[in-house]
């Protein structure tokens, strides 16, 4: 992720020497431009990812997943991610059981099913991204951050956030073909069932 200190508070900002010329404040401007882009295209990412979980945990009463049967709530699947600590652990959990109890028939099953191997290696990029993101931010606070090292870490946490997002958008179409599935087959259900038999009444004696 690109340094949101340094974008935010640019050199125009801070006082340099240059910061006079025309030139660098325009490019100030757009750094700052850009990083409240890059700010906004973050949270909104964000809100889109949390509204698709709480929705897809919901779609389970659907499937014909009692609450009783899970151990994460809607809500806590969601809120465990704001929880310091839980959210290292928990998070990752009550997405495996978002796709457990979404693949069809999985109640009938024996044994706990395994997601697919893409699904532990996204929630590791994503503990690293978010690591690596927090001491690069708190490096560049301090301003103690030699540009060579600032520059390598910057290109680290990129190249990290950018698979993490690729095993991101895998995970969710994952979840979403198997709740697709499992849709399919109470619609196939719902068809096939017959219709219930006609009320029968008593033969009415006419005296």
């Amino acid at each position: 992720m690109i340094a949101l200190f340094d974008l935010l508070v640019p050199g125009v900002i801070r006082g340099d020497e240059e910061s006079t010329n025309p030139v660098v404040i325009l490019v100030g401007l757009f750094e700052v431009g850009l990083a409240l882009g890059t700010l906004v295209i973050y949270v909104a990412t964000i809100v889109v990812f949390l509204m698709w979980l709480y929705r897809s945990h919901e779609n389970l009463a659907a499937f014909g997943v009692s609450k009783r049967d899970l151990q994460h709530s809607s809500g806590w699947a969601v809120g465990s991610f704001f929880v310091p600590f839980v959210s290292l652990v928990v998070p990752y959990r009550a997405m495996k059981e978002l796709w457990r109890k979404s693949v069809p028939y999985s109640s009938g099953m024996f044994g706990e099913l395994s997601p697919p191997a893409f699904f532990p290696l996204w929630w590791a990029l994503w503990l690293i991204s978010n690591i690596s993101n927090q001491i690069y931010f708190r490096l560049t606070l301090r301003g103690d951050l030699p540009a060579n090292v600032s520059a390598m870490l910057d290109i680290f946490t990129g190249v990290v956030d950018i698979f993490s997002a690729i095993l991101a958008i895998m995970v969710i179409r994952e979840i979403q073909k198997q709740q697709r599935e499992s849709s399919k087959l109470i619609q196939a259900q719902a068809i096939n069932t017959p219709p219930p038999p006609p009320t029968e009444f008593g033969q009415l004696t006419v005296t």
